[in-house]
């Protein structure tokens, strides 16, 4: 089966340039915080393991005696191709070069590079989970990798996660109608409800009108709950009082609309305000949002039961502007959760396909449901 023709958006098919970079190169370098190659500090990639049908994995072997790739069953072990591994380094290259300024949210991938994951036995360039693996790791990894670690010589399978930087900036948390926070509000009335709840704008919503309304009639509000009670768990389960600490955050993004969004930003304005009178606010505050933070990207959500598991067991791979492929390991711990810290921000999300910014009234109280997102910033710092 082919893939030529076949559209997916840059952040899939960087998974596949992953692969063929790897295999290209033999080697993973790590990042330091600010996103930079330690140029000392690598992985040496043995092979990557991948599933596309049902009754088969396949093994990708780097043999650098001999500067191959070969591809095994691994079941039978038997060697199916054995493949220069400078093909898949051009490969690599085309693919980046091919797709990297294409408009679209889908794009497909140029014909030679179609071809040559034919030959090489790749029918979805997006792979699914090694069932096996997945099992063992959990379900939030996009490749599998046996490595050895340059410094300690450890031969390891890792899962790693894959962003990409050439394409839209991806989400680290996604919204969801399961992901709002709930405010109770005060000089609130059925007038003022049904006024506010009328508000629009030619963009949908007109959020920034909705909020410089709710100034005008000096409308208060106070944090009352996660509306959904597994969201309410999770974050438990994060911190005891995350979820009242990301409250503050939501608010300071949507109602008191504070200019920078990023999460380091947000959260020196939390300590300053210290709602929850933290003995060491800077610290504190710093942590906890670097835990949720941590959480969500290691398979944490709003909507679906979280046993307190980190499910990447490798980390996480990033692909550069300029098709560099950096990583973040389980040993670059704190390196990692700086990283995000420094550079995630607080994300506006539409009101109607999320369902918020409307005031509900409930046993004679009225109720303001807010959500954000978290999103990686653009720029690298």
């Amino acid at each position: 089966m082919s893939i030529q023709g076949k559209k997916l958006n840059k952040g899939e098919w960087a998974e596949f340039y992953v692969m063929l970079k790897l295999l290209g190169e033999g080697r993973l370098y790590t990042a330091n915080n600010l996103l930079e190659k330690n140029v000392n500090s690598y992985l040496d990639v043995l092979k990557i393991i991948r599933q596309e049908i049902e009754t088969h994995i396949l093994e990708y072997e780097v043999d650098k005696t001999h500067s191959v790739v070969i591809i095994r069953d691994q079941t039978s072990l038997q060697a199916l191709l054995s493949v220069p591994c400078a093909r898949f380094l051009e490969n690599a290259q085309d693919l980046f070069n091919g797709i990297k300024n294409l408009k679209g949210k889908s794009v497909p991938a140029p014909d030679s590079v179609c071809q040559f994951a034919k030959f090489i036995y790749v029918q979805k360039p997006k792979a699914p989970s090694v069932k096996a693996l997945k099992k063992q790791f959990g379900g939030k990894n996009d490749i599998f990798i046996e490595v050895r670690d340059s410094q300690t010589a450890i031969v390891s399978v890792m899962g790693f996660s894959i962003k990409s930087k050439f394409a839209q900036s991806p989400t680290l948390f996604n919204a969801g109608s399961s992901s709002q926070f709930l405010y109770k509000l005060t000089n609130c009335s059925d007038k003022i409800m049904k006024e506010f709840n009328a508000i629009s704008d030619k963009a949908g919503r007109g959020w920034t009108k909705c909020r410089k309304y709710l100034a005008e009639k000096n409308i208060t509000m106070d944090f009352e709950k996660v509306q959904n009670l597994v969201y309410h768990n999770n974050l438990f389960l994060v911190g005891e009082s995350m979820e009242k600490i990301l409250a503050w955050c939501v608010k300071d993004r949507l109602i008191d609309s504070q200019k920078n969004h990023e999460a380091k930003e947000t959260v020196e304005r939390l300590a300053l305000a210290n709602p929850l009178a933290a003995p060491v606010p800077n610290i504190y505050y710093e942590k906890a949002v670097k835990d949720f933070l941590m959480a969500g990207f290691t398979g944490m959500t709003a909507g679906k039961e979280w046993n307190g598991k980190e499910q990447v067991n490798g980390g996480y791979i990033v692909v550069m502007d300029d098709g560099d492929v950096l990583c973040y390991h389980s040993n670059d711990r704190e390196a990692f959760r700086d990283y995000l810290y420094r550079n995630t921000y607080f994300e506006y999300v539409s009101a109607d396909k999320f369902a918020w910014s409307y005031i509900k009234k409930e046993n004679d109280n009225y109720y303001l449901p807010l959500n954000i997102s978290v999103r990686f910033c653009k720029k690298t710092r």
